[in-house]
C-alpha cells in the first residue's frame, strides 16, 4: 500500500485494465444537469447558471463562412416562438438520452418507458420528485406529439 512493489523493490506497474479519462471543463460556470437535461436537482438554491444556450465553435463559424452560409438564416434565430413547449423536457431525466416510447407520471414528470419502469423496480417513487407514482405511466402525448412534429419538419 506504500506504492513500492515489495518483491522488485520499484515502483507498482499500472493495471493494464483501467483507463483514466479526463472531461475539460470549459463552462465552469454552466449547471450541467440543467443543460443537458432540462433539469437541475437543486432548483433555484443551485450555484451554477442554468442556461441551455447553445454556442457555436470557432471552427464552426470558420466552416459556415466559408461556405457562404454565414449569417444566411440570421433573422430565423431571433424569432420568439409562442409555443408552451418549454415545461416538456427534451430528454428522459433518468438516462438523459431522446425519449424512446415516453410517459408521463401523476406528478408530470417524463421519462422513457423502460427507464421508468427500470426505476419503479427499485423504488416505487418519483425519479424526480420523489412522489409516489403508484404504477401509474401514461403514454406521454404532448411529448409524442412534438416528436412527431420534429420528425416531419
Amino acid at each position: 500500500s506504500s506504492g513500492i512493489n515489495a518483491e522488485y523493490g520499484g515502483p507498482i506497474r499500472r493495471p493494464d485494465h483501467l483507463r483514466a479519462t479526463v472531461r475539460w471543463d470549459y463552462a465552469p460556470d454552466i449547471c450541467k444537469d440543467y443543460k443537458e437535461t432540462g433539469f437541475c436537482g437543486f432548483g433555484d438554491s443551485c450555484k451554477f447558471m442554468h442556461d441551455r444556450s447553445d454556442y457555436k465553435s470557432g471552427w464552426q463559424l470558420e466552416r459556415e463562412w466559408q461556405s457562404k452560409e454565414y449569417g444566411a438564416h440570421e433573422n430565423d434565430n431571433y424569432e420568439i416562438s409562442d409555443s408552451d413547449d418549454d415545461d416538456i423536457p427534451f430528454a428522459c431525466y433518468i438516462c438523459r438520452e431522446k425519449y424512446e416510447n415516453p410517459v408521463v407520471t401523476k406528478c408530470k414528470h417524463y421519462f422513457c418507458e423502460a427507464c421508468a419502469l427500470k426505476h419503479y423496480k427499485k423504488t416505487k417513487k418519483c425519479f424526480v420528485c420523489e412522489a409516489n407514482t403508484g404504477g401509474i405511466f401514461n403514454p406521454a402525448k404532448e411529448v409524442i406529439a412534438k416528436m412527431k412534429a420534429a420528425e416531419d419538419s
